[in-house]
């Protein structure tokens, strides 16, 4: 048997650190892996327990059934304390010769010694209150006041249930109101199971009858404990010597470890086992499947373009480029259209090139108006801020379509928001490229084109090309109408404009091709970082939903794991 015990202690410390290891990403079943990781414990604190060390025995009942005071009058000691208004007992006490008594780490919470002046010592949740006394019975056993096992407040009843699940023995204590509670039917069984010693107490009793009853109801369901019985203090029933209080003294001083504790032991890793696959990896699996699916779905979400053109902003650039063009203005069809128009023209001339052409005087700065008016833009960070909301929807509702989806969706404390990204971060996008764009609009929008920057220069060199210069820097259109107005095709002018059929095309090519290009890239720029950023959305879902639960890899550890541990149970109970 001890082989047996030792690897059934292996099997289950090894367990244990597997499913330590589910917490982080537990989510909702957190608690039951606590839970489950407490009970291993107590299995594991069972399987070495101590033969030197006092007997630690619990007190388990229902509400105002007396256990506080109980533990008073069998120490005859006001240690723990009790009313008859309401239940002090929110965590279990213990009363012992000396803190050394309780093993350390029993009940799988933090120890805390009552001092005297705290005494009668009132329990605490999440901590074992131990009380220091020195009584004769207590260098036996350990008594241990437990919260009620049907109050309004189910933390009490867990904390009762990890005592009766950590307890070497166990005083069933019962009222005649309450022996027949359906909370206690339960641990009668769990004791005979796992071979816990067990006493049956029936507190403020007024009559035999009440108690007879009570050896009936436990008779029936199988019990052979030995039945005691305290009487109410004003009551006229005297309970027979071998059942009252002075007899449940002695049996207590004589009580010891149930002889089924060994067989029980296998049941409890029976019974801890099943509880790891129905509450733990069981549970998670379901998770873990609707969680692949989720992913699966999000990873073939196509991010849509998004849409965004910015040629309207650039197409007033193209034709500026255009105006401001002496090649393009002297083109073939230009010249012959601006010969035939030379009177609407000159009728139509900028303020400046009016006074050029009668007055011998030119501002150059006049001239740059022919700037086109400004039409109403669409709101390009609208559109990609409304798009962005649109694929965060896309993404809600995959979600949602699982039920462990949409339970974690729902849930604030599950973190969902902050993994979203601001729509307002997609609406940055187009202000930012926006911005860098009407950057280059404005340097190109005054700049003169590289034809007409060459033209000038030649102009100045030759006959006559001062006055020449001066009519292009009013208004580049000019030199093509007054070189038509005055028949001026002659010399090095002449043959520029004929020059200028053949090249007018591949500079018209040129300029539109340069405005082109930087929309283009201005579209493809917005394209790229929106789908970068709706690709990080999915990505954020997609690691935010995988930590909801463990990985298919974990869980197949536990279920490994769990599978050696049934093959050490089989070994311990044979």
């Amino acid at each position: 048997m001890g082989i047996a015990t030792a690897t059934l202690d292996s099997s289950l410390q090894a367990l244990d650190a597997k499913v330590a290891a589910l917490r982080p990403r537990a989510g909702r079943h957190a608690a039951a892996i606590e839970r489950w990781q407490t009970d291993l414990g107590a299995v594991r604190f069972h399987l070495g327990r101590d033969q030197r060390r006092p007997m630690l025995l619990c007190i388990l009942g229902g509400t105002g059934t007396g256990k506080s005071t109980l533990v008073n009058r069998i120490l005859d000691a006001n240690l723990s304390a009790a009313s008859f208004r309401r239940t002090f007992t929110a965590g279990a006490v213990a009363m012992a010769n000396g803190a050394s008594a309780v093993p350390p780490g029993w009940l799988g919470l933090p120890h805390v010694v009552a001092s005297p002046a705290d005494l009668p010592a009132r329990g605490q949740s999440e901590a074992l209150v131990i009380v220091e006394a020195q009584q004769e019975l207590l260098n036996k056993l350990v008594l241990v006041d437990t919260p009620d096992l049907d109050g309004d407040q189910p933390a009490h009843h867990a904390q009762a249930d990890r005592a009766f699940r950590w307890t070497e023995g166990v005083i069933f204590l019962v009222s005649p109101e309450k022996y027949q509670m359906t909370e206690l039917m339960p641990y009668y069984r769990l004791a005979r199971r796992y071979g816990v010693a067990a006493m049956f107490v029936m507190n403020k009793c007024e009559t035999s009858a009440m108690l007879e009853d009570y050896r009936a109801l436990l008779g029936a369901d199988g019990e052979s404990a030995p039945l005691f019985a305290i009487a109410r203090d004003d009551a006229a029933y005297h309970p027979p010597r071998e059942a009252d209080l002075a007899a449940l003294r002695m049996a207590l001083a004589e009580m010891a470890p149930s002889p089924g504790r060994a067989a029980g032991m296998a049941l409890r890793a029976t019974d801890l086992l099943g509880r790891l696959r129905d509450q733990v990896s069981g549970p998670l699996r379901a998770d873990r499947r609707d969680i692949d699916s989720c992913v699966s779905a999000l990873r073939a979400l196509e991010t849509a373009p998004p849409g965004v053109d910015v040629n309207p902003i650039t197409e007033q650039l193209q034709r500026r480029l255009q105006q401001r063009s002496v090649l393009y203005l002297i083109g073939p069809g230009r010249v012959l259209d601006r010969i035939r128009q030379v009177p609407a023209l000159l009728v139509r001339l900028p303020r400046s090139a009016w006074d050029l052409l009668f007055h011998g005087k030119a501002s150059v700065a006049a001239s740059a108006d022919m700037l086109p008016a400004s039409r109403e833009l669409p709101d390009f960070a609208a559109v990609l801020t409304d798009q962005f909301t649109v694929i965060q929807s896309r993404i809600d509702d995959v979600l949602r379509a699982t039920a462990c989806g949409q339970r974690w969706v729902g849930d604030a404390a599950s973190g969902y928001n902050s993994c979203k990204i601001a729509p307002a971060d997609a609406g940055k996008i187009a202000t930012e490229e926006l911005n860098g764009l009407n950057d280059w609009l404005q340097q190109r929008w005054n700049a003169t084109p590289r034809d007409t920057a060459l033209l000038m220069k030649v102009l100045r060199h030759l006959p006559g090309g001062q006055k020449l210069t001066q009519w292009t820097e009013a208004a580049p259109y000019l030199l093509a109408i007054i070189v038509a107005a005055h028949h001026a095709f002659f010399g090095h002018i002449d043959l520029m404009i004929l020059g200028g059929y053949s090249l007018a095309t591949w500079i018209t090519e040129r300029i539109s091709n340069e405005v082109a290009a930087r929309t283009r890239l201005a579209n493809r720029t917005i394209a790229q970082r929106f789908e970068k950023l709706a690709h990080e959305q999915i990505r954020r879902s997609i690691a935010w939903i995988e930590a909801q639960a463990p990985t298919a890899g974990q869980i197949d550890a536990i279920e490994s794991a769990a599978n050696e541990l049934e093959e050490a149970i089989g070994v311990t109970g044979k």
